[in-house]
């Protein structure tokens, strides 16, 4: 043998914890980058041993305490869903936060299923029945849904009564609603930090997700078969919200403000009109409409959100109908502030924005500029606000053209023009309507909440000048114009025409700029589209000469607008406001604009009101608010039409006093109409009373008799024209969360 010495030994780069745990080394002196990223001992001696623990385990002096990265074996529930799980017993911290049962399959390393039976069981007659689950098979998926019992059949497999979760699916909707659908007014409430940290954790409500995951496959594209996977899951939603009306938390209430938008979206207008009821209700519970100090900014900020969210749904519905609307005065009613920008709410910075009355002018007259914290989503609100006014405004003066309120109404629009002027005074450079600022928004999230903010400030407009676009349903009687000051009423007609051609630019600009890939939007857009398409042919069927308008200018303006709705917002509500846009431009207006009869539509809801049982029914709608883009035909707000007899009987007690007023050269019209009304109604004899609805059964009278005049929750009701005291002190902090924002 060779006496050379043998070689010495080569010092080893990787530490005894990496080798231990088997992972790659970077040999770092001092500490390698797994030990310190982990927060593990690092030591290269190799007499220095290591030890895996576990919770509240103790290590010995010559050992490495490395903590168990992986449990022995995870419950099925965990298992089910490829979520992490504790691994702890009786119950994993994920099933024991959620307040589900918690199994774990028979093996060697875990306990009997008899034993674990035991641990876990409640005592008889206190929880629920224990379910044998046979082994190798996957529970049910009951990821946060206390107190929900499986029944067989459902969709979530054979022995489940939920929708199976998958878990890729629901990160895909994640990403899909706060890419593309948070920037709608109506959706900002969700803090995604927030709500990403509860999901991960296993402690985010499942009506919640579910509710998520129905409007992601609503308005955006997650695969085919998604829009009816998303209804179902929507349908899951509510009924675990209504299951749970004695605990009202607040990620219930935002799973109720999306399954109620994703109701109207798709035209369930009689379940959105239900549901917005029980939000609302949530919302007072919580005690939403109040500021609560002891909570995080970030909690405060979404209830915030949350509340307002619920106001605009509330003024979609009513749509100026003050004894429909759950909040008809929301300056009252509501008495927090309006949300911050986005970049506050995102970085959780704190700052005082305004409240829903914008301040006035200073004493010297100078408008206060607009505060940087105060973004688009307090705009879009105030302009709800702003719009609603109008809309009860006009209604008023439509439904009941008395003498005085025609001598009013100037003085009113104006007043609401000076505050749209006012509006636009305070917008900083960066927020007004331009083509620069289009431009600079054009691929950022953003581009959607600016276009609907200027969207909705130019149908404010439209609505204002409406009533003067004679032969529209929301229009004074002609017999009323054409007594008021012509100038004045081609000025205002001339004004509308201006702000929907103006209205039909944005909508070009916004194809153009965004690749004919508009951001999504809510039903507002859609609505906007159809309002402006009546007006702008209004005016070439009445005024073409004065406006300079052409059939194809005025063709390719309204051909714009509908491919606008078309791209921007998917849903059936959607298609019927794409559908009405399509037959305006194959057949131009029907002047004068006539509602049908409910009796020969289908979308009729409940049971319309016989011919001679309100005599002044038919005027009140057909004089109707100011309502957004109708959804198929027009429906009669409260009752079905009358006769033509009775609707001049009922309208001559009410034009000669009115025309007297405005000019007197149209009382001998008026006069001429009451008398023809009068023989017309001799005609048809006299108005009896409804037949009773118990006549069948017995000619008296009966406890079980149904009411003619009920509500009409048809597309007509919500404007479709749809657009488009204290509490017990248990009750102010229920349903927060830990980090507040979406507590």
């Amino acid at each position: 043998m060779s006496g050379s010495p043998r070689p010495p030994k080569r010092t080893s780069n990787t530490c005894v914890t990496c080798r231990a745990r088997k992972v790659r080394c970077d040999g770092r002196q001092g500490i390698c980058t797994n030990c310190e990223r982990l927060g593990f001992g690092c030591s290269y001696d190799e007499s220095v041993g290591v030890e895996v623990v576990g919770p509240g385990e103790s290590n010995g002096p010559t050992a490495i305490s490395v903590p168990r990265r992986r449990v022995r074996q995870a419950c099925q529930t965990c298992h089910a869903r490829k979520a992490r799980c504790s691994g702890s017993l009786p119950s994993c911290d994920r099933c024991r936060a959620q307040g589900i049962e918690c199994v774990y399959r028979p093996g060697k390393r875990s306990l009997p299923m008899q034993s674990l039976a035991q641990a876990t069981s409640p005592p008889s007659g206190t929880g629920p029945m224990d379910v044998d689950v046979p082994a190798g098979q996957n529970p049910p998926s009951n990821y946060g849904a206390p107190g929900i019992t499986a029944s067989p059949g459902a969709a979530g497999g054979p022995d489940s009564g939920q929708i199976d979760l998958d878990e890729a699916l629901v990160m895909k909707a994640f990403d899909h609603f706060f890419r593309h659908v948070h920037h709608v007014a109506v959706f900002s409430f969700l803090h995604r930090p927030s709500l990403m940290e509860r999901y991960h954790a296993g402690s985010l409500d499942r009506a919640l997700v579910l509710s998520i995951v129905g409007i992601a496959s609503l308005l955006t594209d997650l695969g085919t078969g998604m829009v009816a996977y998303g209804n179902r899951c929507v349908d899951e939603a509510v009924s675990m919200c209504l299951a749970g009306l004695e605990k009202p938390t607040i990620a219930r209430l935002q799973a109720l403000v999306l399954a109620t938008k994703h109701r109207i979206l798709s035209k369930r207008l009689s379940s959105a009109f239900m549901l917005h009821a029980i939000a609302s209700r949530f919302a007072t519970a919580l005690r939403l409409p109040h500021e609560n100090s002891s909570l995080c900014f970030l909690a405060r900020e979404s209830r915030r959100r949350v509340m307002w969210s619920i106001y605009m749904i509330d003024a979609s519905l009513s749509t100026g109908q003050a004894d429909v609307a759950l909040w008809p005065s929301p300056d009252r009613q509501i008495r927090v502030q309006l949300p911050c920008n986005e970049r506050n709410f995102d970085f959780d910075l704190p700052e005082a924005t305004e409240p829903l009355q914008s301040p006035g002018p200073d004493a010297a007259g100078v408008i206060p500029p607009l505060p940087d914290v105060l973004g688009l989503i307090a705009l879009h609100i105030r302009l709800y606000w702003l719009r609603t006014r109008i809309s009860e405004c006009i209604s008023r003066a439509a439904a009941s053209p008395s003498p005085e309120t025609i001598v009013l109404l100037p003085g009113q629009l104006a007043e609401f023009a000076a505050e749209l002027d006012f509006f636009d005074a305070r917008l900083p450079a960066s927020f007004r309507e331009n083509e620069a600022n289009f431009r600079l928004r054009s691929y950022s999230q953003r581009l959607g909440i600016f276009v609907m903010t200027h969207l909705l400030r130019r149908q404010c407009h439209l609505d204002l000048y409406r009533v003067f676009l004679s032969g529209l349903r929301e229009a004074l009687p002609s017999a009323v114009l054409d007594g008021m000051d012509p100038l004045f009423v081609m000025h205002k007609r001339h004004t509308c025409y201006e702000h929907a051609r103006a209205m039909a630019d944005m909508f070009s600009q916004l194809l153009s700029l965004s690749g004919n890939k508009p951001p999504v939007a809510d039903l507002d857009l859609p609505g906007c589209a159809f309002q402006c398409v009546r007006v702008l042919y209004h005016g070439l069927q009445t005024d073409n000469a004065a406006l300079g308008f052409t059939q194809d200018r005025v063709r390719e303006l309204a051909t714009v607008c509908l491919r606008a709705a078309r791209l921007s917002t998917t849903g059936p509500a959607s298609a019927s406001i794409q559908a009405d846009i399509e037959r305006i431009i194959n057949n131009g207006l029907s002047l004068p604009e006539v509602p049908p009869s409910p009796e020969t539509d289908p979308m009729t809801l409940m049971t319309p009101t016989p011919p001679a049982s309100r005599p002044m029914d038919h005027v009140q709608q057909h004089l109707s608010p100011v309502q957004v883009p109708a959804m198929g035909p027009p429906l009669a707000p409260l009752s079905m039409p009358m006769t033509d007899a009775r609707v001049s009987t009922a309208a001559a007690a009410v034009i000669p006093s009115v025309a007297a007023v405005v000019s007197p050269s149209a009382t001998a019209a008026a006069a001429a109409a009451a008398a023809a009304a009068a023989a017309a109604a001799a005609a048809a004899g006299p108005a009896g009373l409804a037949p009773s609805q118990a006549s069948a059964v017995t000619s008296a009278s009966n406890a079980f008799e149904e009411a003619t005049q009920a509500l009409n929750l048809g597309p007509d009701f919500f404007g479709m024209e749809l657009w488009s005291a204290g509490l017990p002190d248990g009750w102010n902090d229920m349903g927060q969360f830990a980090d507040g924002a979406i507590s």
